[in-house]
């Protein structure tokens, strides 16, 4: 079965004559470009076009999310391992956040955006107040991590939502061992059709 699936990689990985997936991606940017620029009123024409392509991609994102969440975390089988996976992943996860956070610092400090910007005195402050009074606290921002259902988190798109269900659920599907293999093997079904792998 192994040999099955491994030659099936490689028949489709063959050179079949087009260009790589990237290389595709950036002709249709630069095309994209061309054709707002010369024809504008052509662009606008085929928005429908765009905004359906836009939703096919959000469509996708949670159950690709889902399934390859869970298929990396109970396919590694060893808690220990999956562990320093984690571990890893946030030490990532903070070193990129805070150089981002820097770059954000330094570009809001280089160009200092909204220098010289006027309000006008008589400006409408509702939504400012409103904001103040829907503030989240730790308590609520916490609880929000956590889906009252999975199904109702992927339909709104929360991804955060769904990245924790997904951690729960690997991390469950890893410690039923042999008993989540189909559940397993389904999700790793899932996850080829979702990313075409």
């Amino acid at each position: 079965m192994r040999t099955d699936a491994h030659a099936s990689r490689t028949a489709r990985s063959a050179p079949s004559g087009l260009p790589s997936l990237t290389t595709q991606i950036f002709i249709g940017l630069l095309l994209g470009i061309a054709v707002g620029y010369l024809w504008p009123q052509f662009g606008v024409a085929v928005k429908p076009l765009a905004d359906v392509f836009l939703r096919m991609i959000k469509m996708i994102i949670a159950p690709l999310l889902f399934s390859t969440l869970v298929v990396g975390i109970a396919g590694t089988g060893d808690m220990k391992a999956m562990g320093r996976i984690g571990l890893k992943a946030i030490v990532y996860f903070e070193v990129a956040t805070t150089i981002a956070l820097f770059l954000g610092l330094l570009l809001v400090n280089v160009f200092k955006p909204g220098a010289g910007l006027t309000l006008p005195i008589g400006a409408d402050t509702s939504a400012a107040a409103a904001m103040v009074q829907n503030q989240q606290h730790a308590w609520d921002i916490l609880l929000h991590m956590f889906p009252t259902s999975v199904v109702d988190a992927m339909a709104r798109g929360d991804i955060l939502q769904v990245v924790i269900f997904s951690l729960f659920f690997g991390i469950a599907l890893a410690a039923i061992g042999a008993k989540g293999q189909p559940v397993l093997g389904s999700a790793s079904c899932s996850r080829s059709a979702s990313s075409s792998r």
